[in-house]
């Protein structure tokens, strides 16, 4: 396979929702490697304001929940959705033990298929979730955010990305080519992988704010920040 092609989305055998409930005691640790410094860029980025509705898809360890909830006001909700029952439990008791959990509404759902009305929300959080999709489904989930976002609310894409040089470059390629032999450990295995972002944004009619090229701490692994709108 040429390395300018997006492969193919890999799980574990047992499938995403498996993978996530196996994983979900040990994913801070994860996290901590790969999504802390881009999540911040993108937080930083997207200049929540303080009575803004906020959607945060996948939201994992709720780790990203915790600091939206700092920046708006203690009588707005934010809402999260996730398809992992692992997940969901493990943020809902550290939700309750730090005493914010009346402020968060937590679902179990597909993000294709979202559980929203048209027009709900103001920011839509969608960190590493559009490069876990299969090929055929990156239109679909941005057309399925881009139905529940506000007119004149904005989206905040995080992901792998194919673009960057130099170091970023070589480590995106590296990734590329060993993408189909990453082991799974522990029942985890790498799954998101490089995409052209900015391609799939244009196909499904939204249009650009800011975008931000960088990369997590460790491997300089390029990521690509995407803020959009409704065109």
């Amino acid at each position: 396979m040429k390395l300018n092609q997006v492969r193919e989305v890999i799980y574990t055998k047992d499938g995403a929702e498996k993978k996530y409930d196996l994983t979900s005691n040990c994913y801070h640790l994860i996290m901590g490697v790969f999504e802390i410094k881009p999540n911040l860029e993108a937080l930083k980025l997207a200049n929540i304001k303080r009575e803004e509705k906020i959607l945060d898809i996948g939201f994992g360890t709720g780790w990203v929940l915790e600091k939206m909830i700092e920046q708006i006001n203690p009588t707005q909700k934010i809402h999260g959705i996730d398809f992992a029952n692992g997940m969901i439990e493990n943020v809902k008791k550290k939700l309750k033990k730090n005493k914010i959990d009346d402020r968060i509404c937590l679902v179990k759902g597909n993000v294709l298929n979202l559980p929203y009305k048209n027009d709900s929300f103001d920011v839509i959080f969608a960190s590493f979730i559009i490069d876990l999709q299969r090929i055929a489904d990156f239109n679909k989930l941005l057309l399925e955010l881009k139905r529940v976002l506000k007119p004149n609310g904005r989206i905040v894409l995080t992901s792998m990305t194919k673009e960057g040089n130099g170091i970023l470059k070589i480590a995106r390629c590296f990734y590329d080519w060993f993408y189909s032999f990453w082991p799974t450990i522990f029942g985890y295995r790498a799954s998101s992988r490089p995409i052209y972002e900015i391609k799939e944004i244009k196909k499904a009619e939204l249009s650009i704010i800011k975008q931000k090229l960088t990369h997590i701490v460790l491997f300089h692994f390029p990521i690509k920040i995407v803020i959009v709108k409704k065109s």
